[in-house]
């Protein structure tokens, strides 16, 4: 008898478990603590309840509490609480884990922060000719904290290429550190005449460097509590890119001081500011006001236009409908505009011949027909947005010429005596305001989730020493255009939560110090970054007088207020400006300010979305099987 065997095939399924509810759950429940919490509800519930009743039951009434009443009591502390923690499990299940992703978006964040700021301060040395670069590196050792004598002496031979220099500033610098200060004034009557030679030189080619090379030479060092110098209009440089779509108008410092802001902001930097407040009748104030509300309104609305149809050409890009050459980084949205319809004309005229085809040989449709109008309306959607975007940007412009118009209609007429405004006592009169700018912790976590969001848009990732972000299916080195990009998005992310559009609040984070950040290095970690942004920004001293000389400026220059001898009194004992500078400003004339031109400010052209563009996806979908 022969035996036949029968082969059995296993087959084997896989696939991944969907537990994330209990997962979920099951995180809610760790970081609740039940058995700390029920210990607490037990502890609550009998020895402090039946304590505390039973005393202050005996104190009111004179004889102990009943059994009834104590049981009462028991059972509401423990329903309570039991509710309470249910209570607690349940949101962090539902809340818990988005919690959880906003303080992780915080976290990179903060690291991709740090790295960006050295990588941008690099790509800045990149573009400078070699004996520029040497001499911007070696002020940039000069200026750290912490930078060693044999540091000191190696950038100043790199600055100089004066190795005597170098040994005396070490010198120098060993001495500081020691408080032998009568040493160094033996030095400086020792090497005096050599020093101011050398020096002399040096400030004809780089002014800025040869002051911080003085500082060093008499015996100053950077302090942790003194900060870093701001430029005072990088902010205002920042919003004219984002006005006037034109991302030059930044330098690479502008770029690298937006993101040092971000930094400092995300980390917990509190930035004193001033701003003034008036009682009475005050219209030039009022019709300035408007026109700053106006202009700030098109600031963000160009920004957001921009952007949109930026992303729109970077999507064709990806999708191979649109050579990269075509639009490059720093394009304007005029020119942008104009090659993104050409390619949805091109890209309609491609779907309309394949359908043709098709129809006129009763062809069965192919994957190319499937897959390129599946492309055309995804590009119409975005397209659509667009358009929405640059239509918003043209409302708001027509809002700021209203503006722009009553704002010189009211100023070109001469104010009488009795409508100029003085800083005084009185019933009438400016107000100094003190606020702070700064994040909350909601603040902080959408910012992060804005930025964290950009940056894995644009596929920025770091490679060893270097960024790249990846178009066209390639990785490409980060580029300063694409840096200053990320400026633009880094100020739309701060505009909705400090404002960073209105003029006061430009003049006020101008006039403050920067958090010192020579600390940060490439390879640290992404808690070593926040330990160290979060240290930089308590150690930095609330200094407000060049606060209050901005504050002067824009009130003479702006507001036509005459700053009086007690207004400047003022000024000078309560912020510390000075008096030199209070008094240039008020003798500043106030009849020859510049008129504002807009003309240059007119939005981009953008058509609405073609109904060819419509009909040839219409044709498509026709030939197309459902």
């Amino acid at each position: 008898m022969q035996r036949s065997t029968r082969s059995r095939e296993n087959t084997v399924s896989l696939g991944r478990r969907d537990d994330e509810r209990y997962e979920r759950w099951s995180r809610a429940v760790k970081r609740t603590r039940v058995s700390r919490n029920l210990l607490n509800i037990a502890w609550t519930a009998g020895p402090v309840t039946v304590l505390g009743l039973s005393g202050g039951y005996y104190i009111g009434y004179g004889r102990p509490p009943s059994i009834e009443l104590v049981t009462y009591f028991v059972s509401f502390t423990v329903l309570s609480g039991l509710i309470g923690l249910i209570a607690k499990i349940v949101y962090d299940s539902v809340h818990g884990s988005a919690k959880e992703q906003a303080q992780a978006d915080v976290m990179e964040a903060v690291d991709k922060l740090g790295d960006l700021i050295l990588a941008v301060r690099d790509l800045a040395m990149e573009g400078l000719d070699p004996e520029v670069r040497r001499r911007e590196a070696a002020v940039q050792l000069l200026q750290r904290v912490d930078l060693s004598p044999e540091g000191v002496a190696f950038a100043c031979e790199e600055l100089t290429g004066s190795q005597p220099l170098g040994r005396w500033l070490a010198q120098i610098d060993t001495f500081r550190r020691a408080g032998l200060y009568s040493r160094i004034r033996d030095i400086h009557q020792e090497r005096g005449e050599a020093f101011e030679s050398i020096v002399t030189d040096l400030r004809q080619i780089a002014p800025v460097a040869a002051g911080i090379l003085r500082e060093r030479y008499l015996g100053s060092a950077p302090k942790l509590q003194q900060g870093v110098p701001r430029d005072e209009f990088f902010l205002e440089r920042v919003m004219a890119a984002i006005e006037q779509d034109n991302p030059l108008l930044m330098t690479t410092a502008d770029v690298e001081a937006m993101l040092v802001l971000a930094f400092e902001l995300i980390n917990g930097r509190e930035i004193p500011m001033l701003m003034f407040s008036y009682t009475g009748k005050w219209r030039l104030a009022g019709a300035l006001d408007q026109m700053e509300a106006a202009r700030s309104r098109y600031r963000i609305a160009q920004a957001a236009a921009s952007n949109r149809i930026r992303a729109l050409a970077s999507w064709l890009v990806e999708v191979d409908l649109l050579a990269y050459e075509e639009v490059p980084e720093g394009l304007s949205s005029h020119l942008l505009v104009e090659r993104v319809v050409q390619a949805l004309d091109e890209l309609t005229t491609l779907v309309d011949d394949l359908s043709r085809v098709l129809l006129e040989n009763h062809l069965e449709p192919r994957g190319d027909l499937r897959r390129l109008a599946e492309n055309l309306a995804t590009a119409l959607r975005l397209y659509r947005t667009a358009y929405e975007a640059f239509q918003e940007v043209g409302r708001v412009h027509a809002e700021l010429l209203r503006a722009s118009e009553s704002w010189e209609t009211l100023t070109s007429r001469d104010l009488d005596d009795s409508e100029q405004l003085r800083v005084g006592p009185g019933r009438r009169g400016l107000r100094i305001v003190e606020r702070v700018v700064s994040l909350d912790e909601d603040a902080r976590e959408a910012v992060c989730q804005h930025l964290v969001s950009y940056l894995h848009g644009e596929h920025l990732e770091k490679r060893g020493r270097r960024f790249f972000t990846r178009r066209d299916g390639r990785r490409r080195l980060l580029t300063l255009d694409g840096a200053r990009q990320l400026a633009v998005e880094v100020a739309l992310a701060l505009e909705p939560h400090i404002g960073l559009s209105r003029p006061e609040i430009q003049r006020g984070v101008g006039a403050t110090q920067a958090s010192y950040l020579g600390s940060l290095e490439p390879g640290m970690s992404a808690q070593e970054k926040r330990v160290l942004g979060e240290a930089m920004a308590l150690e930095v001293e609330q200094d407000m007088s060049r606060a209050a000389e901005r504050l002067a400026l824009a009130l003479v220059k702006h507001y036509r207020v005459r700053l009086t001898d007690a207004a400047r009194e003022f000024l000078i004992e309560t912020y510390g400006a000075r008096p030199q500078v209070l008094s240039m400003i008020s003798q500043s004339h106030l009849d020859e300010m510049p008129r504002i031109s807009l003309l240059s400010l007119r939005p981009p052209v953008v058509s609405s979305p073609r109904r060819d563009w419509y009909r040839g996806l219409v044709r498509a979908r026709r030939v197309l099987p459902d």
